[in-house]
């Protein structure tokens, strides 16, 4: 018997919004401090090019329990760890000046990622100091007329993803000679079941020399 069950896991959503205010929720916001965001080497680093930076824009599904994992390949013969899911046409990906302040910012939003009391964000300022390009067919997606420097770029997007569980059937009793009950095992079924999920995938980018063209994957 095949059983679906449709589960919505925690969404990791990075929209806009997030970058630069919290309103949505309680958390205090924090702001790097230490580093001064500087606007005219932000500008000078995303003044037009020679150089193209082409991606691929995937999500890879992972399964959380190792064990769990191994156990249903045996059982099913299935492994869906490294399923991949291509980025929808039309998914936005943004482009930032790899920056001392966008270094203390990215420190401040690992140690904080799982935060109930604060959240890192970028100034309206740093923020706006980005490019955006569209993901097109294939998850396809360029940012031409680069200048040679460092560059972080980062997507988010939604999928539906196929996971691995069991459920147990039954159970094996087994007997000895004299026909007493020594022990009992269970038995295991595995199925399928769908998920929605969410990945905020990014890279850093090094554009060497101009005239270059930089391939990648997010």
């Amino acid at each position: 018997m095949t059983l679906l069950k449709k589960l919505l896991t925690p969404l990791i959503i990075l929209a806009a919004a997030t970058w630069v205010s919290a309103q949505t929720d309680n958390r205090k916001e924090v702001m790097p401090e230490k580093v001064q965001f500087n606007s005219a080497e932000a500008k000078e680093m995303l003044a037009l090019g020679k150089s193209t930076i082409n991606g691929t824009a995937v999500a890879r599904e992972y399964t959380d329990n190792n064990i769990r994992k191994n156990y249903l390949n045996v059982i099913i013969g299935m492994d869906v760890t490294g399923t991949k899911h291509l980025a929808p046409e039309g998914t936005v990906v943004m482009l930032f000046p790899y920056t001392e302040y966008f270094k203390e910012y990215l420190k401040l939003r690992d140690r904080y990622a799982q935060s109930r009391k604060y959240v890192a964000v970028l100034s309206k300022d740093a923020f706006s100091h980005r490019l955006e390009a569209k993901v097109g067919r294939g998850g396809k997606f360029s940012f031409p007329q680069m200048k040679p420097g460092k560059y972080y770029i980062e997507t988010n997007f939604t999928y539906v993803g196929t996971g691995l569980d069991y459920v147990q059937v039954g159970r094996t009793d087994y007997y000895n000679g004299y026909g007493n009950h020594m022990r009992s095992e269970p038995i295991y079924q595995g199925y399928n079941y769908n998920y929605l999920d969410s990945k905020v995938e990014s890279k850093i980018v090094t554009v060497k020399e101009d005239g270059t063209t930089v391939d990648i994957k997010l």
